[in-house]
């Protein structure tokens, strides 16, 4: 159901907001509480004490494709997410978390293997990383776990990014996008036919929040105050977007940008909806209680901030803050501000579950930091495609390095060299800049070039495949 009052999405004339307030997704609307069906009835049976580590753990990994932070309603976004809303209450919710990445394959590997697309060489969606790298499923496998992935996009399949190594079954994508419910039905057929009995680790991808925007016809869009001429995004275009099939029809056919916004949250309802299906079908097979969840996602996407539309070309904010959540059995819930990241996603995984760590890695696991034993990351990384744009955050600030000149977002040029800095504190949206030479942004980009190096083009590792290639052109990645 629509919310009453939502506030209209950002136009580039509109002041930045309060902390942790998006500018698209603000309102004075009412969060459904109602609980969204009877597989929930074991959350309210946790109990504040110690986690509850057993030789039988089961981990249920959820990436929900394209999915921003302040899309969810506990985060007072707009979309309808009651499912996704009850686990950030019950369990751990990060809500500072950045992906490694603004990309699927690279942003998918790092979570994997809790290292950096310089690590392991994903940069694009076209690239895998190599036959004998650490991941998770590998992990987990050795573990004793049954491993399961179902798979959304037909570029994450194993022979393009390199992720099937440790899994026991994949439940490969297809070439036509699955929708969440179908998605859920398959992992539970998945999970039936491969791990019927014994502790298990189930992957779950869902694609629905991603271009194109059509959600279910059963799905309730919010309905949002319209203002930006579609004529505005249509000219900010990049070439790829705008020789896609869907966005020409709809840069043609709707006179404003909001409505694709409402489509977009549509969907992250559906997508909701497909979770508590997930684990409504889980409880009732007796496997819940026993069962540690991760909620998060690949990586955001842009609706006017900064002038980019419908798509995750940048790396700021709305492009690689994404929600992490973590509900494990016996756990005491936490709203965690702090700074975290999607590497920091395996080492907690494995001490959820007692599983030793491998090296090298990233990431550091999160039980403590939700604990409110140690704090947060002092800073988070991101890079963007082949290494154009490279960030760093800290709890005050944040720092984008242009690498790499392009033209290829109309709106917004990447000049190499050029570098943007944003005191966070004062201003969350990341919308004006300050001049670099302060004692806070030279202490960044020390930190950055260390990390990063300041010459050498990154290695990028190709695994394209005709189909492949196929499947991004049908998604708007490439012309």
């Amino acid at each position: 159901m629509a919310r009453n009052k939502p506030a209209a999405p950002p136009t580039p004339a509109q002041a930045p907001p309060a902390p942790r307030r998006p500018r698209w997704l603000l309102g004075a609307a009412l969060v459904t509480l109602v609980a969204a069906g009877a597989g929930w009835w074991w959350f309210a049976r946790a109990r504040p004490i110690e986690i509850v580590r057993t030789a039988d753990q089961n981990v249920l990994l959820i990436t929900i494709d394209t999915l921003r932070a302040d899309a969810l309603g506990v985060h007072d976004g707009l979309a309808e997410t009651p499912s996704l809303d009850r686990l950030a209450r019950t369990g751990w919710d990060f809500t500072r978390c950045f992906s490694a990445s603004m990309l699927t394959n690279p942003s998918h590997a790092s979570i994997m293997t809790s290292l950096y697309p310089r690590d392991h060489g994903v940069y694009d969606n076209e690239s895998g990383v190599r036959a004998d790298a650490r991941t998770l499923a590998a992990a987990l496998s050795r573990q004793g776990l049954r491993t399961v992935a179902v798979i959304g996009f037909p570029h994450l399949n194993p022979e393009v990014s390199g992720l099937g190594a440790g899994f026991d079954k994949v439940v490969r994508a297809e070439r036509t996008e699955r929708q969440a419910s179908n998605t859920t039905r398959a992992a539970l057929a998945a999970l039936d036919e491969s791990a019927p009995a014994g502790p298990f680790f189930l992957w779950v991808h869902y694609t629905d929040p991603h271009a194109p925007y059509e959600p279910p016809p059963d799905v309730a869009v919010p309905s949002l105050p319209m203002s930006t001429p579609m004529a505005v995004a249509a000219r900010a275009a990049p070439g790829f977007q705008r020789h896609n099939p869907w966005f020409e029809m709809v840069f043609r056919r709707e006179r404003f940008a909001e409505a694709l916004v409402a489509r977009y949250l549509g969907e992250v309802s559906a997508a909701d909806r497909a979770v508590g299906e997930l684990i409504t079908g889980l409880t009732d097979r007796g496997r819940m209680a026993r069962t540690a969840i991760v909620v998060t996602s690949d990586h955001g996407e842009q609706f006017g901030e900064h002038h980019l539309w419908f798509h995750h070309g940048s790396l700021y904010k709305e492009s690689v803050q994404v929600p992490l959540i973590v509900r494990a059995p016996g756990q005491t819930p936490a709203r965690v501000d702090g700074l975290t990241a999607t590497v920091d996603i395996a080492p907690t995984v494995l001490e959820l579950v007692g599983a030793p760590r491998w090296e090298p890695m990233r990431g550091a696991s999160l039980v403590d930091v939700a604990r409110g034993l140690t704090p947060g990351r002092s800073v988070v990384f991101s890079e963007h495609i082949n290494g154009e744009l490279a960030s760093l955050r800290s709890p005050e600030a944040t720092l984008i390095v242009h690498r790499k000149s392009s033209s290829q977002y109309p709106t917004y040029d990447l000049v190499a060299g050029k570098i943007e800095y944003y005191e966070t504190r004062d201003d969350p949206g990341e919308q004006r800049p300050l001049r670099p030479d302060g004692a806070g942004a030279r202490a960044l980009e020390a930190q950055l070039w260390r990390l990063v190096g300041r010459g050498g083009e990154p290695v990028v590792r190709r695994a394209s495949l005709q189909s492949n290639r196929e499947s991004l052109r049908a998604l708007g990645y490439i012309e």
